[in-house]
């Protein structure tokens, strides 16, 4: 029902207005003057002004000028009421604003033509507004699908590059026949990647985290990729922790080439020398540490095993190698990192990673995961396949972050020995 304001300063004539436009369907309320009917016009918000030209206090045109300078008001349709000998004043009227004016004495009819045609263009300016706002909305819906397709595209492409650094599941399932490898980005590219090389000697093995995720991260995992295939290719390394000092110098070398801009991205990492001749792991971390799994009292440290931590269920025992605090590419210009040796047995596994599980917010609380659940959930996993270990890590994490935003990137590694 519309509500039309009634500003008249003759009782008779407004109340009559009222009656009319009351039994023609419409909610009236109506003001004796100018200056109380501008008042009410703020807080009654009428769909329609009708108001007489001469008033005390406040005439008419002054309360149109009031109206049409307010923004929040001045939309609202103003028919004058007016007397033939005020014609005048009238035109004064309309070159102000006012949409249409109805002479005394006027007919029944006429007003209710009249309201109900001012009325009928406000609704028909109002669908049409409606309508540009859908073809605005509508065109602007598509350039951001245009937009994001293109986007999209990109972080495809750029993942068929970054794949090109990462080994391939058939290398991988060569290399190490019993393993998994849980490998979720957060975005299509990924800060986290995992590299592999054989040797006489073993296998080299490692999980890296660089800074940041998405198109930055991963143009710091190429260089990260990069400097540890040089260290390696090039200058005959294997040892990792002789492969993680030069790697860590060929990282700089890269990054901050062009002197004016220094760069202080790096990468967290842990690398391993799987001997299998000899039953030996050869191990360094960058602030990322090895978890092996073994029967208790079955661990072994040859030689650098000087810090870590063990957690124990029935019988078998995760024992926690941490690695140094130097970070690849980092602002330590004493960069330093050991190599810890232990031997193992078979059936053994160990576990390598980047933080990005750990970090994970969620759960009932909206707290992280943390490193000591996850090793908690990798111990009691041993007398699964390990297929098996990553679907219910995979099952863990979905549970755990719930409805929350994926934070990092994630790279779990598993390979039974």
């Amino acid at each position: 029902m519309s509500k039309i304001l009634v500003i008249e300063d003759e009782a008779l004539i407004r109340e009559s207005i009222c009656d009319v436009l009351e039994l023609n369907g419409f909610e009236t309320e109506s003001e004796s003057d100018g200056e109380s009917g501008l008042n009410s016009v703020s807080t009654l918000k009428p769909d329609l002004i009708l108001c007489d030209i001469n008033m005390p206090k406040i005439s008419g045109l002054d309360v149109l000028k009031a109206i049409r300078a307010n923004d929040e008001l001045k939309h609202i349709p103003f028919v004058f009421l007016t007397a033939l000998s005020t014609m005048g004043d009238l035109r004064k009227g309309m070159n102000l604003g006012a949409e249409d004016y109805l002479t005394k004495p006027y007919n029944n009819k006429e007003l209710v033509e009249i309201i109900s045609k001012q009325l009928k263009k406000v609704e028909d300016l109002k669908e049409m507004e409606k309508e540009l706002s859908r073809k605005h909305l509508t065109k602007f819906k598509d350039k951001i699908k245009e937009k994001s397709k293109s986007f999209y595209d990109s972080l495809n492409r750029a993942k068929t590059v970054q794949n090109v650094i990462l080994p391939s599941k058939q290398k991988m399932d060569e290399l190490l026949p019993n393993h998994f490898n849980y490998f979720l980005p957060k975005y299509s590219i990924s800060g986290d990647f995992y590299w592999a090389k054989r040797f006489d000697e073993g296998i080299l093995i490692a999980v890296a985290d660089c800074t940041g995720h998405g198109v930055p991260g991963a143009l710091i995992s190429m260089a990260g990729s990069i400097s540890l295939n040089n260290a390696v290719d090039q200058f005959g390394l294997k040892r990792p922790a002789d492969v993680l000092t030069k790697a860590n110098e060929l990282f700089l070398d890269f990054m901050n080439s062009n002197q004016g801009n220094i760069s202080h991205d790096g990468m967290d990492i842990c690398l391993c020398l799987i001997e299998s001749n000899s039953n030996l792991i050869r191990f360094a971390g960058a602030k990322r540490p090895l978890y092996l799994v073994t029967e208790k009292n079955n661990f072994n440290p040859i030689s650098g095993v000087n810090n870590y931590t063990a957690i124990g269920l029935h019988e078998m025992a995760l024992y926690e190698m941490k690695g140094n605090n130097s970070s690849i590419g980092g602002d330590d210009l004493n960069f330093h990192v050991e190599e810890q040796v232990f031997e193992y047995s078979k059936g053994d596994t160990i576990y390598l990673s980047s933080d990005g599980y750990a970090d994970q917010f969620g759960g009932e609380f909206d707290r992280k995961f943390k490193s000591k659940k996850l090793k908690n959930i990798l111990l009691s996993l041993q007398d699964k396949s390990m297929s098996k270990q990553k679907e219910i890590l995979v099952r863990e994490f979905d549970n755990w972050k719930g409805s929350n935003e994926q934070i990092d990137d994630i790279t779990i590694m598993g390979i039974k020995l």
